[in-house]
């Protein structure tokens, strides 16, 4: 009866009541003037939309030809013509006349059946089927006078914001404890003693160094690709208990792979510091380590899995295979303890507890991520010895199946706590429709990835993959002909290693980086094929000879391809690393070339041949082993290394620092702290004339499709030159007028604006003079650092500010004034800027506290854990942000693209962003990112949310439009 509670109440919660949200949208807010307001709803079609238009504004505004309302693209836009309203709802128009006495109000009603247009004579024009308008904000151009009585309300609904009801927290206490009292019943009877090894003591220092390069890793370590996503959603989930997505996908839960998030959250109440977040993956590392070298290695090597040898190469291959991988909140190192930990248990499975604690692990593990599907591996593998394992208890076998299905149940119970069936259906629609969702015979793609000259194909992640799958037909065919130990050991984790491969075809994106769930199995493998390799070469005969000289030169194509891979890894421009574009070539050493690493080992073999001719046929034998030793070897020294020696390379924006700033509680602000925005001044005049230019245009000469930040002749454009007269072939020179300069303060400084580029032959410098009776006498040229975009196209060019310190204008100065020359005739040859202005220093802390809410990009919200003003996500609907953190050229904007469901799609529909200078501090010439500031359109809406209880089955979301 316990296991058959147990497993019933499992499958019941996911169809349980729960209470639903409805949020509601009124707009104006009651007592407040009808003026424009942002209303980001998501997923951008509400529920139920009504609008309420006057005759009185309709009639008032058709003599002008403003915009009545307006919703957003794909939404309502009510215009007005001399006799009639014009109605754009979607892709559908409708015509309201307005000439007459009559009454002329119109009311907008939408909902899942349709729209219908409600006139005051009660004419109605239905549009079944029509969607629901979107809805990103509800703009007027009418006088708040004028617009009274126009309103607009929005209902949202989804499947994601619920809580549990009493009856499901019945079910959810009834699953756990009829799970625990299954375990305790799985451990009656026969039970098989545990022996610990005497050896372990001895190996102390192993475990040190192993720990210690963990904890160091910790703090010198790089980002991972997701760190600043992962760590949003689970922040924002603590914040707000919305456990949807934040960026993309509408906003939809991670349902059913939501666990690592769920046990990340609560950490980020106490802080969201990056050392602080890197405490669970460093403590899953460590734990993995445990697992392998106390779990499986002693089940597969029991002879020697305790000795100094075996466990120095398990330390090496595991460091190897988790450190360039593991390292942050990404799900992959919590798959990796589950995988590695389910290995073990398989292998030494004699009871029926081990089957329950099994079950348990698989259980954990399986809704962290996708991945998590790695651990039918071992089960299938160990399937003979699990079924015997089964029937050793005083129980049958159906009651040991039932006990173990209620403890395999908890998985339903961490999927479904909070989230219904519905939930699971719809962010499973949402998640395929945007992507990136592949087939399973798209698996290929990840090894594409894997050997791509970027972070996803790094030497560091090529290495332990690429060298698993070189010695994994070696191993097999030593261990094939053999019936020890050993061999078995090996084709046993062979078996796993290529099911697991298998089983990565299920996973739908194809990164390179899921390769860390496997962490522990690789290092498993690897560890046991070189002691495999390594009992087989001490009476290597002739097979063994011929398998090891054709390994030897397999191992050497595969270690050059890994290190052909660059030293590249997530946010390059946060590091000063070396290698980072190229392949690894310490010294010159072409380390991929595969004939350094054949000849190496071929001078070694003919070195230990002359000495003693018998060692030659073992070395020959056990040359693979060899070349995979040194290669992880080197590997692991220029990982270190080079994190190591970057922050000393360069000191500001390191992450390194960052860490070691936040353990002696100096700068506690992340990147924050080595980033200043410069917000521009006044404009400086120039009480000269100007002066004939050859080959620049006064007023004009930029790129016809690139218009400056400001109309010239007004704003920041009020002076502008620029040489693209008959196109990108023309030169010149040019030198401005003086320009009156006033006195700077310390944190004040001059800039411009330019596009275009001014290297190659192109020049600009700002020159500055101080004005006396005879006119105007030179004190110093400064040139400004550029930042162009890498890939900026030409078809495209962005402006962008440049300028010089206070501390850099030379003494004395009151004048300033820009020499440019134009000298190249390609297609990037010509330049184009604005007359000098001021600017100001801002630290970006104080410049975000002061400009909230803020919404930081996917790619930074690791490393700004002061932001604490962000743009909240809830009940469908999200904040107008004030403030974007811009990730690095070029942008990811994926929270504002919605052909994937940007949550924040609609802001470049209501809005517009413009970016404000910023610059890493000593360092302006390096991307670091961007800040942007969105036009002053604010949130202006009532909200109201209500509950209501629903089954599991009855609320589900929006299907994407196909």
């Amino acid at each position: 009866m316990i296991g058959l509670t147990g497993v019933v109440s499992g499958l019941l919660l996911p169809f349980a009541p729960v209470l639903t949200e409805t949020t509601t949208l009124t707009w104006p807010a009651p007592g407040q003037p009808t003026v424009s307001s942002a209303a980001l709803v998501v997923p951008y079609r509400p529920h139920q939309l009504s609008a309420a238009l006057p005759c009185t504004t309709l009639r008032t505004a058709s003599a002008t030809t403003l915009t009545v309302l307006d919703t957003g693209t794909g939404g309502v836009s009510v215009t007005d013509g001399t006799d009639s309203a014009v109605l754009r709802i979607g892709d559908v128009e409708v015509r309201v006349p307005l000439s007459g006495t009559a009454d002329c109000a119109v009311r907008i009603e939408a909902g899942p059946s349709g729209v219908s247009v409600v006139q005051a004579d009660r004419t109605v024009a239905l549009l079944a089927g029509q969607p629901v308008p979107r809805v990103f904000g509800m703009h007027t151009d009418l006088d708040p006078a004028i617009a009274q009585g126009l309103s607009v309300t929005a209902v949202i609904t989804g499947p994601f914001a619920t809580t549990p009801t009493t009856i499901k927290v019945g079910l959810v206490i009834v699953q756990v404890l009829a799970a625990a009292t299954a375990l305790v019943l799985l451990r009656s009877g026969r039970r098989v003693p545990w022996r610990p090894s005497a050896r372990w003591s001895r190996l102390w220092l192993v475990d040190a160094a192993v720990i210690g390069t963990f904890c160091g890793w910790a703090v010198i370590g790089p980002l991972a690709v997701d760190d600043g996503w992962a760590t949003m959603i689970a922040r924002h989930a603590a914040m707000t208990g919305n456990p949807g997505n934040y960026y993309r996908w509408w906003d939809a839960a991670e349902v059913p792979f939501a666990f690592s998030q769920q046990l990340l959250a609560p950490l980020t109440q106490v802080s969201v510091a990056p050392l602080w977040l890197r405490l669970p993956s460093t403590v899953l590392a460590v734990a993995t380590w445990l697992v392998l070298s106390r779990g499986v290695l002693p089940a597969a090597l029991p002879a020697i899995a305790a000795t100094a040898r075996v466990r120095i190469l398990a330390a090496l291959t595991l460091l190897c295979a988790w450190l360039p991988f593991n390292l942050g909140t990404r799900p992959e190192s919590f798959v990796a303890l589950g995988f590695t930990a389910a290995l073990a248990l398989a292998w030494r499975a004699r009871t029926p507890a081990a089957l329950g604690w099994l079950a348990l692990v698989c259980a954990l593990t399986v809704p962290i991520s996708p991945t998590g599907v790695l651990v039918l591996a071992p089960v299938v593998v160990f399937a003979g010895r699990l079924r015997a394992a089964a029937r050793r208890g005083p129980h049958s076998r159906l009651t040991v199946a039932a006990l173990v299905g209620a403890v395999g149940a908890v998985a339903l119970t961490v999927i479904f706590a909070d989230q219904t069936w519905d939930a699971l259906v719809t962010a499973t629609d949402w998640h395929t429709f945007f992507g990136p969702s592949l087939p399973w015979y798209e698996e290929p793609t990840r090894y594409r990835y894997l050997l791509q000259a970027d972070q996803q194909g790094s030497m560091a992640k090529r290495m332990p993959i690429l060298v698993s799958l070189a010695l994994l037909p070696l191993a097999t065919l030593l261990a094939l002909r053999h019936r020890d130990p050993t061999a078995a050991a090996t084709r046993r984790l062979a078996a796993v290693l290529v099911l697991m491969l298998a089983l990565f075809a299920a996973v739908p994106s194809k990164w390179s980086y899921h390769f860390g769930a496997g962490a522990g199995v690789f290092a498993a493998f690897v560890t046991v094929a070189i002691v495999v390799l390594a009992r087989r070469s001490r009476a290597a005969g002739r097979r063994e000879i011929v398998i090891g000289v054709l390994g030897s030169v397999l191992l050497a194509a595969t270690v050059a391809l890994a290190f052909a891979g660059p030293n590249a890894w997530w946010l390059p421009n946060l590091y000063d690393l070396p290698w980072a574009s190229s392949p690894i070539r310490p010294g010159d050493v072409p380390l991929d070339n595969a004939a350094l690493w054949i000849g190496v080992l071929a001078a070694g073999t003919l070195t230990v041949a002359a000495v003693r001719r018998s060692a030659a046929r073992t070395l020959l034998a056990f040359g693979p082993a060899v070349l995979a030793l040194v290669a992880f070897g080197t590997v692991l020294a220029v990982l270190l290394g080079s994190f190591a020696a970057a922050p000393m390379r360069r000191s500001e924006g390191a992450l390194a620092l960052v860490n070691l700033h936040r353990l002696a509680s100096t700068h506690v602000c992340g990147l924050a702290d080595d980033i200043e925005v410069l917000p521009d001044g006044d404009v400086l005049t120039a009480p000269e004339p100007d002066l004939p230019a050859a080959g620049f245009a006064t007023g004009a000469g930029f790129y016809p499709g690139a218009p400056p930040p400001d109309s010239p002749g007004s704003g920041a454009s009020r002076y502008l030159w620029g040489s693209w007269t008959t196109g990108p072939d023309a030169t010149g020179d040019v030198t401005t007028p003086w320009f009156t300069l006033p006195p700077l303060s310390p944190d004040a400084g001059v800039a411009l604006s330019i596009s275009g580029r001014m290297t190659d032959g192109n020049s600009l410098s700002l020159e500055f003079g101080a004005a006396g009776d005879s006119g105007v006498t030179p004190t110093g040229a400064r040139v400004p650092v550029d930042r162009p975009a890498a890939d900026e196209r030409p078809d495209k060019p962005l402006w962008r500010s440049i300028g010089i310190d206070a501390a850099d204008v030379p003494a004395g100065s009151d004048r300033v004034r820009i020499h440019a020359s134009d000298g190249r005739t390609d297609e990037q040859g010509w330049l184009a800027f604005t007359g000098p202005r001021l600017r100001s220093t801002v630290p970006l802390t104080t410049f975000l506290a002061d400009n909230g809410p803020v919404l930081l990009s996917w790619p930074q919200a690791f490393l700004f854990p002061c932001v604490h003003n962000l743009a909240v996500v809830s009940g469908g609907v999200a904040q107008m942000p004030r403030t974007v953190i811009e990730s690095p050229r070029p942008w990811l904007t994926d929270d504002r693209n919605a052909a994937i469901g940007g949550t924040f799609a609609g802001i470049d529909d209501i809005a517009s962003l413009g970016e404000i200078p910023s610059r890493v501090v000593g360092h302006p010439e390096i991307d670091w990112g961007s800040v942007r500031v969105s036009s002053p359109v604010q949130d202006r809406y009532a909200r109201t949310t209500t509950r209501s209880p629903q089954w599991g089955i009855s609320s589900r979301g929006p299907r994407p439009e196909r």
